[in-house]
């Protein structure tokens, strides 16, 4: 885990960062990598701290269950409070159009759109359909115009965590794989990177959330909102039967889920990819990615 942890953090040729911070001479440390000495609990501590990972997981290589700090509870409520504000008013302009047409029959008309189990769903995914697909990921690029879904912007105060970070973090753990490409000329996409990790870093090792996760600048336009799944099926299917057959015509004989997610805070679902549409995202995100601007 140690070589591993060197190579990783770009300490090959110039180890003395390291060796300033552990307290340890380069014959030393040496030792350590090859196994042919092993440091004293004090020396493991100090390699934890520096590499950010834990003792059990430079010893063993084990990841550590996650549990990401959800942050006060006064952020959440702030923002559970704005999400009601918002569905509110997309309930009311929804009242308004009917009543223009229907004034009579407002309220059967939307109580049979409620209570409809296929208006308006064939080829949708609700918000928190993609929360339970993504549970499933073992790969996930995503092009995105804000990091909102994962980190929550607090006024005066440190961000949150998001609706989707708690995910992100288990994904990370087991292996997944992460790369978000965010639109170019955004002046807080920097800080809103560093809070991204700052808040996963108590709960995912320092090796899975530095090799696992990504994020790039678009150097040329990008279009709207894009998530693509690498998923585990099995487990998919297993776990989830009645979702997997709900959206199992749009899963590509590679097993990627393609979604485009809307373009507005009145809609409440985002559009599915048919597999050709899937396969041209998934070609389009590695040519954008490919002449990305890393952050």
């Amino acid at each position: 885990m140690l070589r591993s942890l060197i190579e990783r953090g770009g300490y090959n040729r110039n180890r003395q960062a390291i060796l300033d911070e552990v307290g340890v001479s380069a014959a030393a440390l040496s030792q350590y990598v090859r196994g042919q000495t092993r440091p004293s609990f004090q020396k493991l501590t100090a390699l934890g701290e520096f590499f950010g990972v834990s003792l059990d997981y430079l010893v063993y290589g084990e990841p550590v269950a996650p549990v990401v700090d959800p942050g006060p509870l006064a952020h959440y409520v702030e923002h559970a409070l704005a999400d009601v504000q918002a569905r509110a008013s997309r309930h009311s302009d929804l009242l308004t159009r009917i009543g223009r047409v229907l004034a009579d029959r407002i309220d059967n008309v939307a109580r049979e759109l409620a209570n409809s189990d296929t208006a308006g769903r064939e080829g949708l995914i609700q918000q928190d359909e993609v929360l339970r697909v993504e549970r499933y990921c073992r790969r996930a690029d995503i092009v995105t115009m804000t990091l909102t879904a994962d980190v929550i912007p607090m006024s005066g105060a440190d961000p949150a965590a998001g609706q989707f970070l708690q995910v992100v973090a288990a994904n990370l753990v087991r292996g997944a794989r992460y790369r978000f490409l965010l639109p170019g000329g955004e002046s807080d996409q920097d800080s809103t990177v560093a809070s991204f990790r700052s808040l996963l870093a108590p709960s995912v090792p320092g090796d899975q959330l530095h090799g696992n996760l990504a994020f790039g600048r678009a150097a040329r336009p990008v279009s709207p909102g894009v998530g693509l799944y690498g998923l585990d099926v099995a487990a998919f299917e297993r776990e989830e039967p009645a979702l997997f057959t709900q959206f199992r015509k749009y899963l590509s004989d590679d097993h990627w889920l393609g979604y485009v997610t809307r373009p507005n805070v009145d809609s409440n679902a985002d559009m599915l990819m048919s597999c050709n549409h899937a396969k041209h995202a998934r070609a389009a995100f590695e040519s954008l990615w490919s002449s990305r601007v890393n952050l």
